[in-house]
């Protein structure tokens, strides 16, 4: 990935646990999208697209992988260091934002 206007996935994965074990939401996913595209994710209900777009606006911390974003590997910076990149670079707007578990109601 060259531009620093896009994004590059490299092995990205998301595990919770549950009440048998771990559950693998995401596994091994690989992409590039240069800048200046136009992209859909789309799946049926549970398929983790929720999932796949709070770990690309750095919103959740992946179980393996990295993301890079304008350039910088996203999980390389702290969450203030997320925030500012975040701020700068991604757009996000939240379909139930009340469902965030890292947001307060007050």
């Amino acid at each position: 990935m060259d531009s620093k206007n896009s994004i590059g996935v490299k092995g990205l994965g998301k595990r919770v646990a549950d009440a048998g074990g771990t559950l693998s939401i995401l596994e091994d996913i690989d992409f590039t999208v240069a800048a200046g595209s136009a992209v859909a994710i789309t799946g049926s209900s549970g398929s983790g697209k929720s999932t796949l777009l709070g770990l690309l606006a750095g919103l959740d911390v992946p179980s393996a992988g990295s993301v890079r974003l304008a350039g910088q590997d996203l999980f390389a910076l702290d969450e203030d260091g997320r925030a500012r990149l975040r701020a700068n670079h991604v757009g996000v707007v939240f379909q139930a934002f009340q469902l965030r578990p890292n947001l307060d109601a007050l």
